[in-house]
């Protein structure tokens, strides 16, 4: 019985894993299909974005060996990207869960994003944009 649950536990995880890596991404109003894909090299996207310097405000740091890590101005963000078609993809994203009641959890929910220039903007699972950070 325990094997079922558990089966049944890891084809949930990879039925939204598949969700999250089909969401749209772009520039534009929330929800909309990108006019055009980002930066399509790593390079262009590997860095810091926002002002890790200022632990109250939401940054991000995209590490050239797949990693991230951040904070959405209270919560240490952590996990993976990829690059895909000028996308970026993010996975196995984990946070920590301090209670924060003036702080905007926003940055946690981002699912892909796209470098255009020095701006990343971030998306949902779902498409739609959720904020942007700045190099």
């Amino acid at each position: 019985m325990r094997s079922r649950y558990l089966l049944l536990a890891l084809a949930l995880a990879l039925g939204l894993s598949a969700c999250a890596t089909d969401a749209g991404s772009g520039s534009g109003s929330a929800g909309s299909e990108p006019a055009s894909p980002g930066s399509s090299s790593p390079e262009g996207v590997e860095g810091t974005w926002g002002n890790p310097d200022n632990m109250r405000e939401p940054s991000l740091n995209l590490a050239s060996d797949g990693r991230l890590s951040g904070t959405d101005g209270c919560n240490r963000l952590m996990g993976s990207w990829t690059l895909e078609d000028g996308t970026v993809v993010f996975s196995e994203m984990g946070m920590t869960m301090m209670a924060c009641p003036d702080v905007d959890q926003w940055l946690g929910t981002a699912a892909t994003a796209v470098a255009e220039a020095d701006t990343l903007r971030l998306y949902d699972a779902a498409g739609n944009e959720i904020g942007t950070l700045t190099r």
